[in-house]
């Protein structure tokens, strides 16, 4: 696989995230045929899509990983919603529980489904940033309050989803799905697949984690001979609202859904203080994350208790960790300069020169913002650390190409894209700008 976001989304943020249930307002199609399609954002492999909250127009995450719908307060500023409490929450992380206020009778639009009376938990976007790390402005987390009204249909290579009321849905016949179980906890979806690593095969139960920008998640357990396979390297791992999650990153021999069999795929073994203190289905091993799913057209049923698979054409590509060892995030906007041409029709200044004619040219300067990214995580030991890059340098050019005209989404292709790929950044470090060069490298 070529394309992997950076270490900084290969995490479980909110998977650990429990939320103490409350009744909720069902979702609704409001339309006449029953169902709607909807396209979406595809960044980093994680679902955006466009959601309304009380007439206010917002971009959310879509996560079968939460158990309820967060929404953010971003810079301090708490969204137009109504009738609010306090309350405190706990995801994975050493950190300490979170305050957070609860919304009651909030109206959802996501598409054509609406819910008039819906529950929100508005917490502070920085304690889990991911506006920075996406490089969009994320408003909050839609999940199972969605989910369990309808049958959702997953295209991730033409980008869009398909919402179906249950009662008109009917599946279809198809000889190369597989359709799997779903058991449910505290409202949040669970599946069995078999594991082989190390030379042994493990049936485990894993939940199913869409909003997870890892392959899979694995918990250790030696009483059962589930450990880290070799080789291994430690990592941070990721945020979650709790704080920082740190492990080790490895790869499985292969996973299994069914019938069908990933190969060599990537997974990470988070340490088990970061799990500890967290509510988690008894029997759960860990997580499968986007970078599986990705690789399906898959039909979610909540009310049915399903998920169907499908392989598409990403079904069969490999599984690669970063190969520069660079977390990169986005840090607001820079100020930057451009020279703007004039039109393709125009009338040029004839100026007397010696008796010659000569046409001038006016070339306008312009200023303008842009996005800025910012190296926030260095891998020890890894071609980015051996270049002299260091956490805080602000990136101007990547290969020759002014960085802003990049979204992260493209620089995290372009860090996964080839063993021995040569990469020149040009960064600002104390006001002064450096050069740097070094080759990408597969590290398992």
């Amino acid at each position: 696989m070529k394309r992997l976001m950076f270490f900084w989304l290969l995490m479980l943020w909110l998977t650990g995230l429990t939320i103490p249930l409350t009744a909720q307002s069902e979702y609704r199609v409001e339309n006449q045929k029953g169902y709607f399609k909807l396209p979406f954002q595809l960044i980093n492999d994680l679902v955006i899509v466009p959601v309304t909250v009380n007439g206010v127009e917002l971009s959310f995450l879509l996560d079968t990983g939460v158990n309820a719908t967060l929404i953010f307060a971003i810079d301090g500023e708490i969204p137009d919603v109504k009738n609010t409490s306090r309350i405190f929450l706990r995801g994975l992380g050493a950190g300490e529980p979170v305050m957070a206020l609860k919304a009651i009778n909030n109206k959802v639009t996501l598409g054509d489904a609406v819910s008039e009376a819906e529950t929100l938990y508005i917490v502070e976007e920085e304690l889990i940033g991911l506006s920075n790390r996406l490089g969009i402005e994320l408003n909050g987390i839609l999940g199972y309050d969605f989910f369990r009204d309808f049958i959702v249909n997953f295209n991730y290579r033409r980008k869009f989803i398909k919402v179906y009321a249950p009662e008109i849905y009917n599946y279809k016949k198809c000889r190369r799905c597989v359709d799997i179980p779903l058991i449910f906890d505290e409202n949040k979806p669970y599946l069995e697949a078999k594991v082989e690593m190390e030379d042994q095969e493990h049936n485990m139960l894993f939940l199913l984690d869409s909003g997870s920008g890892d392959a899979v998640w694995i918990f250790t357990d030696e009483e059962r001979g589930i450990t880290v396979p070799h080789p291994s390297f430690e990592d941070f791992l990721g945020y979650s609202i709790s704080g920082s999650v740190y492990g080790k990153r490895s790869r499985i021999s292969s996973l299994s859904l069914g019938d069908l069999k990933l190969k060599e795929v990537t997974a990470s073994f988070p340490d088990s203080l970061y799990v500890k203190d967290v509510s988690l289905y008894d029997n759960r091993n860990g997580s499968i994350g986007s970078q599986i799913m990705k690789r399906f057209h898959y039909t979610l049923d909540y009310p049915g208790k399903n998920l169907r698979l499908k392989p598409n054409l990403d079904f069969r590509k490999s599984f690669e960790y970063d190969m520069s060892g660079v977390v990169v995030q986005h840090t607001g906007q820079r100020i930057v300069r451009h020279y703007e041409a004039p039109p393709p029709f125009f009338d040029v200044e004839e100026i007397q020169s010696d008796g010659e004619e000569v046409s001038e040219i006016t070339y306008q300067l312009k200023f303008s913002l842009a996005p800025q990214y910012q190296i926030a995580e260095i891998r020890p030991g890894s071609p980015v650390e051996k270049a002299g890059l260091q956490i805080g340098d602000i990136i101007l050019e990547i290969n020759g190409k002014p960085a802003h005209k990049y979204s992260l989404d493209k620089i995290s292709s372009l860090f996964t894209s080839r063993d021995g790929r040569l990469i020149k950044l040009i960064v600002e470090r104390e006001l002064k700008e450096m050069k740097f060069t070094f080759m990408l490298k597969r590290i398992l």
